[in-house]
C-alpha cells in the first residue's frame, strides 16, 4: 500500500466521521419530518472504502485529478443518507457542490494542461444538468425531483471531465440500480407503483461506478 492510498484512507475516514456527526444532529430534517433518526453508521466504513476504490481507478492520474472524485464521496454519502431518510436532497449540499466540483476540475485541468476536458465538463453540466433541471420543472412532483436534478449538474460535470462515455454510463447505471431496487421492492410488496423512492443514492452510486469501471 503506497503513501497516497494511506493518505486517502485517513482523509476519507476523517470525512466519514464528520459526515456521521453532521447527520446525527438531524439538522437536515424539516419540522414536519419526524420519526426515529437513522444511525447512519455505515457512512464511516464506506467513506474510506469508496475513497480507495476511486484512488485505484485513477491510480495513473495525479492528485489534482483525483480530488474532484474524492470530494464526491463524502458529499454523495451524506446526500444518499439524507435522501434515504427524508426523500429529499438539501440545497445546503447540492448547490455548493456545483462550484466546488468546477473549481476542483479546473485545478485538474491546470495541473494536466487538459483544458478540453474542462470544456467538456462545463458542457456536460450545462446540457445534461440543464436537461434534468428542465425535466424536474416540467414533471414537478411526478418524476425526477429538483434535488436530483441539481445533483446531476455536479455529477455530469465530474463525469464529463473524464469523457462523454462516463456521463452516459453514470446516468445509465444510476437508473438501472434504481430500477432494480424498485422492482425488488414491488415484487416483495414493500412498495407500490405510487411509492416515492429516493433516487439520489442511485445517482451517486452510478456515477462512482462509472469512474471505477473507466
Amino acid at each position: 500500500m503506497d503513501s497516497r492510498t494511506i493518505l486517502v484512507i485517513l482523509v476519507m475516514g476523517a470525512l466519514g466521521i464528520g459526515v456521521l456527526l453532521g447527520l446525527r444532529r438531524g439538522t437536515y430534517r424539516r419540522a414536519d419530518e419526524t420519526g426515529p433518526l437513522p444511525d447512519h453508521w455505515w457512512v464511516v466504513p464506506l467513506a474510506p472504502f469508496a475513497g480507495v476504490l476511486v484512488d485505484q481507478a485513477l491510480a495513473d492520474r495525479p492528485w489534482p485529478v483525483l480530488l474532484p472524485y474524492l470530494a464526491l464521496v463524502p458529499a454523495g454519502l451524506a446526500l444518499a443518507a439524507i435522501d434515504a431518510d427524508v426523500h429529499r436532497l438539501p440545497n445546503a449540499i447540492t448547490l455548493p457542490l456545483v462550484p466546488i466540483e468546477l473549481v476542483l476540475l479546473a485545478g485538474a485541468s491546470a495541473a494536466t494542461g487538459d483544458w478540453d476536458s474542462l470544456r467538456r465538463a462545463g458542457l456536460a453540466a450545462l446540457l445534461v444538468g440543464g436537461a434534468f433541471l428542465l425535466l424536474a420543472l416540467v414533471l414537478y412532483g411526478r418524476s425526477i425531483g429538483m434535488g436530483d436534478a441539481k445533483l446531476v449538474v455536479s455529477l455530469s460535470a465530474a463525469l464529463g471531465w473524464l469523457s462523454w462515455g462516463h456521463v452516459l454510463a453514470g446516468l445509465w447505471l444510476g437508473f438501472v440500480l434504481g430500477g432494480v431496487v424498485a422492482l425488488g421492492l414491488l415484487l416483495a410488496r414493500r412498495a407500490s407503483r405510487g411509492t416515492h423512492l429516493a433516487f439520489g443514492p442511485y445517482l451517486v452510486s452510478g456515477a462512482l461506478l462509472a469512474v471505477l469501471l473507466g
